[in-house]
């Protein structure tokens, strides 16, 4: 597929997106043609405001013009292969319907869709035993058990409040708040540009969440097999001082369950959110050129 970009020297935009077009063309097979704008000036008049401009084959696609994003390039040379493999010079009227809007909107409002998922799932757990206290058994009772479908619910591995059982054991609250937490984070760093939080926008490679997880599989593994954990409440040596064999609260289970939980959350939001948001932009990026290219094909 050939490309023509237009650029003039000393654009560091240019050059940005030189180098987009240089990691995309394996993917693409594009045969990239640079035209600097100086040495036509009816090309320079018409361009110099919008350099750089990409344009795929004839035009027919229309252009990008500066800032170029990699989300919009990729949408761009998609339509363009498409139209191409089609043989289509025209692009299909767009017709938005109601559930375009809804998945738009859920695009854009994912994150606070999510957080606000989350929290009421972490949250119902730790009011069933506040219903129980007030004798809601009606309100209190599905939600342990519906909660029983995700957790083991053992009295020694969960909190209390109000002298009741959550139904919701400690590692299963880490995780969930983790989820939540980190989430915040990422928020943050993305929405606020919060400058220490920038490292959560680069999503975490694979080899590097597998670790994070390593931990509360092992924790949890060395549970079921019943090699670390007990219900008597026994003192450990002096090298633990107030940790305790089983599974109480401020026990070495207990902080073993709290910390490796906050871990893999911490691993899955570095990992899926970005990714989320990247897949996310390219396919709104993408449906804003097809609108653009059905309403030239209309106006031809």
């Amino acid at each position: 597929m050939r490309v023509t970009i237009y650029t003039k020297p000393g654009c560091h935009l240019c050059e940005d997106a030189l180098d987009l077009l240089d990691k995309l063309t394996p993917q693409y097979k594009l045969e990239v043609e640079q035209a600097n704008i100086l040495d036509d000036m009816s090309l320079y008049e018409q361009m110099y405001e919008q350099i750089p401009v990409i344009v795929v084959e004839d035009g027919r696609n229309g252009r990008l013009v500066a800032p170029i994003t990699e989300p919009e390039l990729r949408a761009y040379l998609e339509v363009a292969r498409r139209d191409r493999l089609h043989g289509r010079s025209v692009v299909p009227a767009y017709r938005e319907s109601v559930l375009d809007r809804a998945a738009q909107w859920m695009g854009k409002h994912w994150l606070k869709v999510a957080l606000i998922i989350v929290s009421v799932f972490v949250a119902l757990p730790w009011l069933a035993p506040v219903f129980a206290a007030l004798g809601w058994w009606d309100v209190a009772n599905p939600i342990y058990t519906a909660y029983a479908l995700t957790c083991h619910q053992l009295p020694e591995r969960a909190g209390t409040v109000l002298g009741y059982q959550v139904a919701f054991c400690y590692r299963n609250t880490a995780i969930y708040a983790g989820f939540i937490v980190f989430g915040v984070l990422y928020g943050l760093g993305r929405d606020r540009n919060v400058s220490w939080l920038r490292w959560l926008r680069k999503p975490l490679p694979w080899w590097l969440f597998v670790p994070m997880l390593l931990p509360m599989a092992a924790d949890g593994l060395t549970h079921m097999l019943g090699l670390r954990d007990t219900m008597l409440d026994m003192t450990v040596d002096a090298n633990f001082g107030m940790f305790t064999i089983g599974s109480q609260p401020f026990s070495l289970n207990w902080w073993l369950r709290i910390i490796t939980g906050f871990l893999a959350a911490a691993g899955a939001v570095w990992f899926a959110f970005p990714r989320m948001d990247r897949a996310i932009a390219e396919s709104e990026a993408q449906l804003q050129i097809y609108k653009m290219s059905a309403l030239r094909g209309a106006e031809a």
